[in-house]
């Protein structure tokens, strides 16, 4: 029988084991202290107390390896146990030769059998006490290799110690700092947070205090805006007449004529659309009421034949009585349409002119005796009718014409002209009543006029509406300003003041 030293398999196995473990050496040196225990020759199952002792030296380690050592203790123990009967059965088999041996001699020599059987004997003795010796250095030798592995183990684990307080130091450490950080940062938040909330409370205020002050600038523009109302309405007020317009039937009392809104303008040449211009409104004002309808003449030096015979009839066909009003100059067809006129007024001062027609003729001698007969007819329709007006023939209204003006243009002042019989009355005072608002400048006036190929318009705006003409102005080739009429109809004809030849 041997003798199987189970700590020091047991420490053995266990220096193999990684540190990461953490047994104390102390509990791997507690195992070099257990005694020696007899090992049987014969089979390889570990013996209970053995198994029992195990379990017992392993309860210290941690859960997760307990088993683990144990599994590999008892696989230790085996394979031992196993080596161990091997190395039994060997010295049973010598054993065994050596008897049969003996019996052989014993059977011949009995006395050399014991002989023999006390030399075999003794070196079987030595040869166990030198195993015994063997097997102490050996152990010796595995306590000295133990006790080495036990120091550097636990110098390892001093290291690894250390290694772990310094990195949990470490991870304070980090930990402190992070948690400073964060409290940092927090702090560095709140303030941001607090300077945000102070803006946004400042700007608050600004808008605040931009919307007061807008509404103060708004406030102080409407009101401004209702003074300039109120002073725009006083000045509108200040320009228009307020209250019902005057239309009397009678607007001429005591030398003074009373103009209402029912007025029509005539200026400038008589020429094509004037007398649509002026009977349109003569229509409108008859199917408007029967009041009075004035026809005013600032100044005209007369025009178209035909365009004022239209002018004539339509006046003394209008139910609505036509009052035929001159301010400053009727000349030769404005004149005649005031003489032919119902009812006619006229300043003292006012001119008025009659002549006789002109016309351009060209074609032959016949083409011309045609035109003659035709200028004759116009002319007797309209002269005519003025001389009948006066109680004189035509040729004797002519005659009177040439005896006062070599030329033939009669002209002569109101009061004179209301004795002539050319205007029925003299207003001292003409009243415009049918201008019931300010006047904003002249009335219309337009004419086109160029100086040396140069042209400009020259426009005022006023308070009637009228009829326009353009005529361009032009300079001759001898520095003389003139304006080319338009062209007449064929059967037409020039009933205008012209002395200097200015309409050519």
């Amino acid at each position: 029988m041997t003798r199987l030293s189970l700590p020091f398999l047991l420490a053995g196995l266990l220096m193999t084991m990684p540190c990461s473990t953490f047994v104390s050496a102390a509990e791997i040196a507690a195992f070099s202290e257990t005694e020696m225990i007899a090992t049987p020759v014969f089979g390889d199952e570990i013996p209970d107390d053995w198994e029992e002792q195990i379990d017992k030296k392993t309860e210290e380690f941690p859960d997760e390896v307990r088993e683990t050592i144990r599994e590999k203790l008892k696989a230790a123990v085996r394979k031992r146990l196993s080596e161990e009967e091997a190395s039994g059965e060997e010295t049973d088999e010598e054993a065994d030769d050596s008897k049969t041996k003996e019996s052989e001699s014993d059977e011949k020599n009995g006395k050399e059998k014991d002989e023999e059987t006390e030399k075999k004997e003794t070196p079987k003795k030595d040869l166990i006490s030198e195993e015994a010796k063997k097997l102490k250095a050996e152990m010796e030798l595995d306590a000295l290799r133990f006790k080495h592995q036990v120091a550097m183990y636990e110098k390892e684990l001093a290291a690894q110690r250390l290694l772990n307080e310094k990195s949990k130091i470490d991870r304070k450490l980090e930990a402190e700092r992070i948690d400073a950080q964060k409290v940092n940062l927090e702090r560095e938040r709140d303030r941001i947070k607090l300077e945000i909330d102070l803006l946004k409370q400042r700007s608050a205020l600004d808008q605040a205090k931009r919307a007061v002050e807008l509404a103060a600038s708004k406030a102080e523009q409407e009101k401004i805006e209702l003074e300039m109302k109120v002073e725009t309405t006083k000045e509108q007020l200040e320009d228009r007449i307020l209250g019902d317009e005057s239309y009397p039937d009678e607007p001429f009392q005591d030398g003074v004529l009373s103009i209402s809104l029912r007025r029509i303008e005539l200026n400038g040449p008589i020429m094509t659309g004037a007398a649509d211009y002026v009977c349109q409104r003569l229509d409108y004002f008859n199917n408007q009421s029967r009041k009075p309808i004035f026809l005013v003449i600032d100044n005209c030096p007369g025009g178209s034949a035909i365009e004022g015979m239209q002018i004539v009839q339509s006046i003394k066909k209008s139910e609505a009585p036509v009052h035929v009003v001159v301010k400053r100059f009727a000349a030769s067809m404005a004149a005649i349409i005031t003489t032919l006129a119902d009812h006619s007024y006229c300043y003292p001062d006012a001119i008025i002119l009659h002549h006789q027609a002109s016309t351009m003729m060209y074609g032959n001698g016949r083409a011309i005796k045609d035109q003659v007969r035709q200028l004759e007819e116009i002319s007797h329709r309209l002269i005519g009718a003025v001389a009948e007006k006066q109680g004189l023939s035509e040729e004797e209204f002519v005659d009177e014409m040439y005896e006062n003006r070599i030329s033939g243009d009669w002209e002569l002042f109101g009061n004179q002209a209301v004795e002539q019989k050319w205007v029925d009355h003299v207003a001292t005072t003409i009243r415009e009543q049918g201008i019931r608002t300010r006047p904003k400048g002249m009335r219309v006036t337009r004419s086109l006029f160029s100086f040396g190929g140069e042209q400009a318009a020259q426009e005022s705006s006023g308070y009637q509406e009228r009829y326009e003409v353009f005529l361009k102005e032009q300079v001759d080739n001898k520095g003389q300003r003139f304006v080319k009429l338009p062209r007449l109809s064929p059967i037409d004809a020039w009933l205008i003041y012209n002395p200097d030849e200015y309409y050519r």
